[in-house]
């Protein structure tokens, strides 16, 4: 599993997460080191999005965002995967496929995936940031379904 976080100027370091997402690695290995710092280079209107994955809603982890005092975006129960990190993953993977031929084993796939992260450009992530509002507004108006994003 890879983690990444972007915003309109920033971007995390692309994570490998070893072993299984729970509270624990979610707060210790991804908010204190990538989320936090990112979210103060931003600056304190910042507002992070996560899905409801468990990991992200447990009472451990509300429990530091309140003591770092931080507000994140809440997300509805039932609805399409909005969150632009997705598209950031399909553009990262298609850099991957696009750029070198297949790994051939996991080493070399997580090289490929830093090399290419890291490449990204910056304006990419800032469209894929800035489609936030129109694909909200999509989701709205087709009741809660999915949108063409």
């Amino acid at each position: 599993m890879m983690w990444a976080g972007i915003s309109e100027h920033h971007m995390t370091p692309l994570y490998h997460v070893r072993g299984n997402l729970n509270a624990l690695v979610y707060r210790d290995q991804i908010l204190r080191p990538q989320v936090l710092p990112m979210l103060r280079q931003i600056g304190p209107h910042a507002v992070p999005q996560g899905e409801n994955a468990p990991p992200h809603r447990a009472r451990l982890v509300d429990a530091f965002l309140q003591q770092v005092q931080i507000n994140r975006m809440d997300w509805p129960a039932n609805s399409p995967n909005m969150n632009p990190i997705e598209h950031a993953w399909d553009m990262l993977g298609r850099r991957v496929r696009e750029n070198h031929a297949p790994p051939a084993n996991l080493q070399q796939l997580l090289v490929l995936l830093q090399q290419e992260w890291q490449a990204i450009p910056q304006a990419n992530l800032a469209n894929i940031v800035h489609s936030m509002r129109d694909r909200c507004n999509e989701c709205r108006q087709n009741r809660g379904s999915y949108t063409h994003h």
